[in-house]
């Protein structure tokens, strides 16, 4: 009988000494996990803002095109792209009012191109800190950013019945081309403040995720201590990875937009602090849809990757190249003078005019449009510098494709 009740008590003292441990880890595994939904989720985000941007741009250049041919098919393409901004629109009305529709968010969120397993991390990043300022801000950014779609889709809807009816004078038509280029113009300063933003809020969660995991795990004693860091390690590296994840492209392992926005932000602070010069390019595969359409998502996927991998062979390890979304890349040349820019744009041009793509028994010549923009200390700005770049290979485009531009 007392040895029952000896190890009746030995047993009691154990499981005390051992359920304190039991619950902190739990719940350090709780909120590992939880930090790795949300940092997920802001990686989804920039990968979100990405098809926004590619959906917003090829729905102009769709409108444009029908407004100068009244082709049905163009306005039905304008139509489908315009269904992915659209789509988020839809999502953060549900999000941002008085008593938030998570359903209809998520239908909105996979409307706009979003992996249907991203989805439900990204209404969770909104729901639990939608208050801190920096998600505050880029909510923000994205309603004026809704706002213009919305008139774009409004000025597409006139100009459509404008057709329809046989009223499109070449007077009318100019008019709607004007509102829908200035409409085009004033959303891509937002798209650039967006990415920004959202560099911003992976920063500011790691600031709170991060002290609150180690405040954690410095409530174990001893032997729960070798629990807690390897917990720990294993959560360091996801945070890692995580990091890697929102400042690299998941297809071609490139540099994103967000990160690539940071090393032209350092770029012109070296112009303005020591004197020197550098190259901005902004490249648009002029190919990519007909491969895609072609070959599928697969197929154009393949491409993107063997583009981008002939891209990266030409240029040193000290410049950047960053794929910006779908099939836009951006590429930051340290140190180089205004023909060094414009030499290496066109011997990537040549490289990729001369590359042949072979998917599925077929074998596609491809093209690349290119705007090239000096960074010297008349560049103040990191979105000044972008838009400059895009509007240069915008002309690039407008001239013929496959050619480069040298901004203005």
């Amino acid at each position: 009988m007392k040895h029952k009740l000896r190890f009746s008590i030995r047993g009691n003292r154990e499981l005390r000494l051992i359920l304190p441990f039991v619950a902190i880890l739990l719940a350090l595994v709780l909120l590992s996990d939880f930090s790795i939904d949300i940092l997920s989720a802001a990686r989804a985000y920039v990968g979100g803002e990405s098809l926004w941007s590619k959906g917003q741009k090829d729905a102009v250049i769709h409108l444009m095109r029908y407004a100068n041919g009244h082709d049905e098919e163009e306005f039905s393409a304008y139509e489908r792209a315009i269904a992915v901004p659209l789509g988020d629109r839809e999502a953060r009305l549900a999000l941002t009012r008085a008593h938030a529709d998570y359903a209809k968010a998520a239908a909105g969120l996979l409307a706009g191109g979003n992996h249907p397993d991203d989805i439900p991390a990204m209404i969770r990043l909104v729901r639990y800190f939608g208050r801190l300022p920096a998600i505050d801000r880029a909510v923000g950014i994205w309603a004026r950013g809704d706002n213009e779609v919305e008139t774009l889709n409004k000025v597409a809807e006139q100009l459509h019945a404008a057709v329809r009816d046989g009223k499109s004078g070449a007077g009318d038509v100019a008019l709607l081309l004007q509102r829908i280029q200035e409409t085009d113009a004033r959303v891509t300063p937002l798209e650039e403040d967006f990415s920004f933003t959202l560099g911003e809020i992976s920063r500011q969660l790691r600031e709170i995720l991060i002290p609150g995991i180690a405040t954690v795990a410095a409530f174990l004693l001893f032997p729960g201590v070798a629990i807690a860091l390897g917990d720990v390690r294993r959560e360091r590296r996801h945070t890692l990875h995580l990091t890697h994840l929102a400042s690299h492209d998941a297809l071609t392992g490139l540099c994103n937009r967000v990160e690539f926005e940071h090393r032209l932000s350092n770029a012109l602070d070296e112009v303005h602090r020591d004197g020197c010069t550098h190259a901005l390019m902004f490249l648009d595969l002029d190919e990519f849809k007909v491969v895609n359409d072609t070959c599928g998502h697969a197929g154009g996927d393949e491409l993107i990757r063997q583009i981008a991998a002939l891209m990266r062979s030409k240029l040193r390890q000290t410049d950047t190249l960053a794929r910006l979304g779908g099939d836009e890349f951006g590429v930051l040349i340290m140190h180089c003078e205004a023909d060094g820019g414009v030499h290496l744009a066109e011997e990537i041009r040549e490289g990729i005019f001369h590359y042949r793509f072979v998917c599925q028994q077929r074998t596609f010549t491809l093209g690349v449009s290119i705007g090239v923009l000096t960074l010297n200390r008349k560049v103040t700005q990191v979105a000044e510098a972008l838009s400059a770049a895009d509007r240069a290979c915008y002309r690039a485009k407008q001239n013929g494709r496959n050619c480069v531009h040298i901004y203005p």
